[in-house]
């Protein structure tokens, strides 16, 4: 078991290449089948995973589904993986992107309506400038907006890295988040 950082007195370059060299084995372990390894992954990366396709997909059930579906395709795609233990968390962080935007371009949203949903459509004492955050805002934005505008502001892309995830140019990148800004501008403006 790791020894917290406070609880020893050896220095920090140590304890980091020991995590590094438990992670490299764990990531070694997943590529050779071992499933404990592959629980200990996502016991470690579970919730970067699923947050970072809680972003993109704006929903809990798909984050989950995106979160089951990198987890379990992970053995064959870390075969892949070149880089070092230091480098993983980025790895994980696109491969994520890139299977929440396949989710999204598949449609395979779910349809489910949560009850705080339903209730909200029922209280309608709010007015809508009360109602309407960012959140609601970006929900009404095209996927392609949403994504290049949560690639960039939120997870901090840059849009060459953007243009390659998302398979389009960088200038279009660009365009894109410039036209994503002007329409959340217009639509949190509108609403008050």
């Amino acid at each position: 078991m790791p020894v917290p950082r406070g609880a020893s007195a050896q220095p920090d370059a140590l304890i980091d290449s020991e995590s590094s060299a438990t992670l490299r084995s764990r990531i070694e372990r997943v590529q050779d089948g071992d499933r404990a390894a592959l629980g200990e992954l996502y016991a470690e990366f579970g919730v970067q995973v699923y947050r970072t396709a809680l972003r993109l997909t704006r929903h809990a059930a798909d984050a989950e589904d995106v979160t089951q579906d990198v987890f379990l395709k992970l053995p064959a795609a870390v075969a892949g993986f070149t880089g070092g233990s230091a480098s993983f968390p980025a790895w994980i962080r696109k491969v994520t992107v890139r299977h929440a935007l396949m989710h999204l371009r598949a449609g395979k949203r779910r349809r489910e309506v949560s009850v705080d949903g339903v209730m909200g459509l029922m209280s309608r004492a709010d007015s809508v400038a009360n109602r309407l955050t960012l959140d609601a805002a970006l929900t009404r934005l095209r996927a392609q907006y949403r994504a290049v505008f949560l690639l960039k502001e939120v997870e901090g892309y840059d849009h060459a890295e953007i243009a390659e995830l998302l398979d389009i140019s960088v200038a279009s990148s660009q365009v894109t988040l410039h036209r994503a800004r002007r329409m959340l501008r217009e639509l949190l403006v509108g609403s008050q």
